[in-house]
């Protein structure tokens, strides 16, 4: 076991690396589905290490969070003790960079990458400027950095130092490593994919790709293969061509931005509804006499329009970068969009809506959305190409449906046991509640939270609860929550920043160490997949009912196009498997360390009827109880396990 970093094997892991070692030897995928807990970070790469070396190939490991890709960096630094291996984390493009007119101005990771790339071509960047200026000093540092694991803040760190680039830096570090530790966005976005390519100085067939919590990738696909248009980029859009004189563009986005409000009269949404519309029902606004520069008819014509403003938006965005000021171009923005509702008219799956919503101000709004509705426009731009595959996550069940949509074909899967003690697993599953639509009212939330109340008094320390949607933790307040409760509570809310959410969640965790608290929110939110809790930082986790979405237009749209590609399974498939997965997340918060201690308890019938509770994580299930609806009889239960 030269690439295990560990002395010794615990259950199940030796069967693991061998499944990886052979099928990644063979060019071969694989969709492993394994507890946290179990180890799979480690495994997996004592499995594809010796391959990478053998078939000179690179690891790629994607990860969601920071965390996680700082997780590999220690794996790889513990094992780089008993062997030598080169490794770097990288963070994004945005967070690598020290430029202050990229940090102040850019919001998400393309547009970074398209503005850094506008910098060194003007020969605007200081930091990029030096680190070619200085080779040998930068060469010194990228030496360093390449003779073992390294986390990306190590380089910026050094590169800060010497005003240098870190993602300069760190693509040469990456040239010389075998593992690289990176978000999702480096591979299947497509425009970020071709530079971190490019930069690594290799193709898809020489990566071999390791996907941690790879349940979260057809969500990503899907936002990724999607786009939207507002009423106030239109606006702003106009503004942008009035002021470089463009009269042509302005007259066209005025046109659009009248459109957008003769859609939203024709349909009249109420707020945060959506209606799915034709591609002709804007495009109709093009022909004809309505916009003086499209002949009638002519979608030729208007192709190459949407082609002048996307070239006319660049042009502004490098005016602005010499002007020193924010290089965004709304003109961009407004064609790149047109330009896809144009392209994707006749593509059944894409699905195009308008959406009524609310902007940060308060007022009602409208905007258009392309939505992609098959995750593999994405994917198998990556997955079809490179050498090997190893999806892994704790919730990967149907391993069959899971790789139906994102595409992954020559595969092997496993679904490995949990090594946890069975012991210090509860699970329950509660008769008379039930958080289903038609069910809903005061009575039942009173119910809800009283139960919930019962295993949260009976707890020692830290619980977490989640509700199928914010309406349902709304009414779980509503039903007095608040007052049966001995231990503060702490809830979620939509309004709340990323740093006010953190600051939420220290607050709730702090409380492990005196009495406990209670934290409330949402299935599928941030604090329900993005957060860990070892320990007594969650003792308990209960779980209010099913997460199933609203039928919304694009909800239909995506079981409709299912039961077009995958016949008999659209339902299934587009909307009950995805909640059933969300509620596994939420299920498996408490257990993530092989010495907790932790409950689980579904307050919902439906979880024990067969149709829910085969997509439970086997782990889960296994042992599950129920719990007749009997008054005393759930305190009694909790209070049981945790006193033994």
């Amino acid at each position: 076991m030269d690439y295990f970093s560990y002395e010794r094997l615990r259950d199940y892991q030796k069967e693991f690396i061998a499944m990886v070692n052979e099928n990644v030897g063979l060019g071969k995928n694989l969709v492993l589905e394994a507890p946290t807990g179990f180890g799979k970070t480690a495994c997996v790469l004592a499995g594809v290490l010796p391959i990478a070396k053998e078939k000179n190939k690179k690891i790629v490991y994607l990860c969601r969070t920071h965390k996680q890709m700082d997780r590999v960096i220690e794996e790889l630094k513990l094992l780089s003790k008993k062997t030598q291996i080169s490794a770097l984390s990288l963070r994004g493009r945005r967070e690598m960079c020290l430029s202050p007119l990229i940090l102040t101005h850019t919001q998400d990771a393309s547009t970074s990458m398209y503005v850094c790339r506008l910098l060194r071509k003007m020969k605007r960047c200081t930091h990029y400027n030096n680190t070619k200026e200085q080779e040998d000093k930068a060469y010194e540092m990228e030496t360093l950095f390449s003779k073992g694991p390294t986390f990306s803040n190590e380089v910026k760190q050094s590169c800060e130092q010497h005003a240098f680039c870190p993602y300069e830096v760190a693509k040469s570090v990456m040239k010389n490593s075998q593992v690289i530790a990176c978000s999702y966005m480096y591979l299947f976005h497509p425009e970020i994919r071709e530079g971190f390519l490019e930069g690594i100085g290799v193709g898809l067939e020489d990566l071999i790709i390791i996907m941690d919590e790879a349940h979260n990738l057809p969500g990503l696909a899907i936002d990724l293969g999607s786009s939207r248009l507002s009423l106030s980029v239109l606006r702003s859009g106009i503004r942008e061509a009035e002021e470089y004189n463009e009269q042509g563009i302005a007259t066209f986005l005025e046109a659009t931005y009248q459109a957008l409000l003769s859609l939203d009269e024709k349909y009249k949404l109420e707020k945060g509804d959506e209606a799915r519309i034709l591609p002709a029902e804007l495009i109709s606004y093009y022909l004809g006499n309505k916009v003086p520069f499209i002949k009638e008819h002519n979608l030729i014509e208007l192709e190459e329009f949407m082609g002048f403003m996307l070239k006319q938006g660049d042009e502004i965005q490098k005016e602005m970068l010499k002007k020193g000021r924010p290089p965004r171009s709304y003109i961009h923005s407004c064609g790149a969009f047109l330009n896809n509702w144009l392209t994707m008219r006749s593509r059944k799956d894409f699905c195009f809506l308008l959406v009524s919503y609310v902007t940060k101000s308060g007022a009602q709004s409208a905007r258009l959305e392309i939505v992609d509705l098959d995750p593999r426009n994405i994917t198998t731009q990556v997955t079809s190409h490179c050498h090997s595959v190893i999806a892994m996550s704790g919730t990967l069940s149907p391993v069959v449906a899971y790789a139906d949509t994102i595409g992954l074909t020559n595969y092997s899967s496993n679904i490995f046991e949990s090594p946890f003690q069975r012991s210090n697993i509860l699970v329950l599953g509660g008769r008379g509640v039930t958080t289903k639509g038609s069910y809903r009212g005061l009575e039942m939330y009173r119910k809800i939270a009283s139960k919930v109340a019962e295993v949260v008094n009976n707890t020692p320390k830290n619980v977490g609860v989640f509700a199928p949607s914010y309406e349902v933790l709304e009414g779980v307040l509503s039903g007095g929550l608040k007052y049966m409760l001995e231990k503060p509570l702490y809830s979620e809310s939509r309004s709340l920043s990323s740093m006010e959410n953190d600051r939420l969640i220290k607050a709730f965790k702090d409380h492990e160490s005196h009495g406990g608290a209670v934290l409330l929110g949402v299935l599928a939110g941030r604090n329900a997949e993005g957060q860990d809790y070892p320990g007594d930082e969650m003792n308990c986790v209960v779980l209010l009912g099913v997460p199933y979405a609203r039928p919304t237009a694009r909800v239909k749209a995506q079981i409709e196009y299912y039961k077009q590609v995958f016949p008999t399974k659209g339902n299934y498939y587009g909307y009950y498997l995805p909640a059933h997965r969300k509620l596994n997340q939420g299920a498996g918060r408490a257990h993530r360390r092989l010495d907790d201690k932790a409950a689980i308890v579904f307050l919902d019938y439906r979880v024990l009827q067969p149709f829910v509770k085969k997509d439970i994580s086997s782990w889960i299930k296994r042992d599950m109880h129920t719990i007749d609806d009997k008054p005393g009889l759930l305190e009694k239960t909790i209070k049981d396990f945790f006193s033994k």
